[in-house]
């Protein structure tokens, strides 16, 4: 399960009506690779395991991560597991 706590809520950069943007750090394996901004359609709730959003920018691209398994870590600390698929959608589905 996904759980984001209040320190979270931090790394939240923008809010308006329709899209909630992230900016968290890109894990692949056990590389730390930099840093990104992800849209996500509604706020991703403390019990929400399912989600999809979409990185902004190209950064995943040059570091080969299309169609792969990474995790992103939220500003305070937790990680979500994520495949990244074409054009940068980001599905997360935690059993």
């Amino acid at each position: 399960m996904l759980e984001l706590n209040n320190d979270d809520v931090m790394g939240l950069m923008e809010k308006n009506t329709r899209t909630y943007h992230y900016y968290v750090e890109v894990i692949d394996g056990d590389q730390m690779l930099g840093y990104v901004s992800i849209a996500v359609e509604s706020e991703i709730v403390i019990d929400s395991t399912n989600w999809e959003g979409r990185i902004l920018g190209s950064d995943y691209l040059v570091w080969g991560l299309n169609h792969r398994k990474i995790q992103l870590r939220f500003h305070g600390g937790t990680i979500a597991e994520v495949v990244v698929r074409s054009g940068g959608k980001i599905i997360c589905r935690t059993p």
